[in-house]
């Protein structure tokens, strides 16, 4: 990544790391702010938002990390189209050949 990037570039990359990260961040903050007398939770209030806050951020993270495997119906129709190299052609003679099979 550049200097000049953003966080969009990086969550691109590794949206997994970075919710990760994100999760613990708050996992340490919260303490942190009680700590400091911040916030006046009681312990099951810390631990409530502790557990909601992983199981969200474990949720987004599924949800969007599938949604980058799941395939999709042009994808579906890409894999019917595929042409079967035959031996001995490199794989630009069958890009020739599915071209002209296109043309015509």
């Amino acid at each position: 990544m550049d200097a000049g990037g953003g966080g969009q570039e990086m969550f691109g990359k590794e949206p997994t790391v970075i919710l990760g990260a994100l999760s613990e961040v708050i996992k340490a903050i919260i303490p942190m702010l009680i700590i400091f007398g911040i916030l006046h939770w009681t312990g099951e209030q810390v631990a409530q938002v502790m557990i909601v806050t992983s199981v969200v951020i474990a949720f987004i993270n599924t949800a969007w990390a599938r949604s980058q495997v799941t395939p999709t119906v042009q994808s579906d129709a890409l894999i019917k189209t595929a042409v079967k190299q035959p031996e001995g052609t490199t794989v630009a003679e069958v890009k020739n050949i599915q071209e002209a099979k296109d043309a015509a």
